[in-house]
């Protein structure tokens, strides 16, 4: 996030979920649902203009990759 210059209070607005919440799943005390990763990646990808992968911010293995669509 901070290499593409996107702060957490813009993520959580962009994304739907609570600063909070989203420090919980960052910290690792919390396991994002398909659901929030796709908001999470989304709402990336809109802030930074470039084009994120879930794989990029979550470690996702094979068969979790494949089932988050945008």
């Amino acid at each position: 996030m901070a290499s593409r210059g996107v702060r957490p209070m813009a993520l959580a607005r962009e994304s739907g979920y609570s600063r909070q919440h989203l420090g919980r799943v960052r910290a690792g005390r919390m396991d994002p649902t398909r659901k929030c990763i796709a908001a999470i990646v989304g709402a990336c990808r809109r802030l930074s203009l470039e084009p994120v992968k879930a794989a990029e911010l979550f470690d996702l293995d094979e068969e979790q990759n494949q089932l988050i669509v945008f």
